[in-house]
């Protein structure tokens, strides 16, 4: 159901590219109705079981759900099925019209066992990491990936595969703003930076602290805490220092990745 783009359902999963109204970086809790699960559970036993898997993780004729992009940006975004709607009446082998409480409650369904996974995982660790060329690594580095645009070899990656184990590389430069909960060296995670401009004009420019609709937070460079009410006349611009990284979720294969994790372990 819906394409698989290797990885990207991480980002989807743990909202990496979803801010909260509740904090900047804070990712997606999206909540369950459990009877309306356990009614989509019923809808999914009937038409989606035999192809998708009792677990919604696959067979090998249906694919895995937990990984589907439509899945999960029904889950992210809450939409309730609104994406999964035209998948089940036109897609492959998918003949099956549903009304909107009965898309609701398979949405229910999918998105209950999304977290189930994140709970318990597909395996304990991860595995087959090194399992790609270190020499097309070292070429999507310096050519697609645009990686020396920002990094150098002899600089602040020199010795990278020698710091970290192959797992916490590869969370690095797929999610480098999650690095102090895997490792407790190496440089600080940088923050999303913030410049409000009032309507006299003046500009103000610091760390920021909280955004949403109707707020604005920021700390300067000389630690001063300022927020601001959102209204006409105020401009904000946010610029994220990892954009480069969060361009290339779309854009990464596993091949990629692979290739890329196995040359930065090179690195020592």
């Amino acid at each position: 159901m819906g394409s698989l783009r290797p990885l990207n359902y991480l980002a989807l999963v743990f909202g990496f590219l979803c801010w909260s109204a509740n904090a900047p970086g804070q990712f997606a809790r999206p909540t369950v109705d459990p009877a309306a699960a356990d009614r989509g559970a019923k809808i999914y036993g009937g038409s989606c079981a035999k192809c998708h898997g009792a677990d919604t993780r696959g067979t090998a004729t249906g694919a895995d759900l937990v990984r589907s992009t439509v899945v999960l940006h029904d889950r992210l975004n809450s939409l309730h099925g609104a994406e999964l709607a035209a998948v089940l009446e036109t897609g492959p082998n998918h003949h099956f019209k549903y009304d909107q409480e009965k898309l609701f409650d398979l949405s229910q369904f999918l998105v209950q066992s999304v977290n189930k996974t994140l709970r318990s995982g597909y395996s304990n660790q991860p595995t087959d990491l090194l399992n790609g060329d270190a020499k097309a690594g070292e070429a999507y580095f310096a050519g697609a990936g645009g990686c020396v645009k920002c990094h150098s070899v002899t600089g602040d990656l020199a010795g990278i595969g020698k710091r970290y184990s192959p797992a916490i590389l590869q969370q690095k430069f797929l999610f480098p703003n999650s690095g102090p909960r895997f490792s407790r060296t190496g440089p600080p995670v940088q923050k999303m930076q913030v410049t409000v401009t009032l309507s006299s004009g003046k500009a103000l420019s610091g760390s920021l602290i909280y955004i949403d609709d109707f707020a604005v937070s920021l700390r300067d460079d000389k630690g001063i805490y300022q927020s601001f009410a959102r209204g006409e006349g105020l401009k904000v611009r946010t610029v994220d220092p990892y954009a480069a990284h969060v361009a290339l979720l779309d854009r990464y294969t596993d091949t990629d990745i692979h290739n890329l994790t196995t040359y930065l372990e090179t690195l020592k």
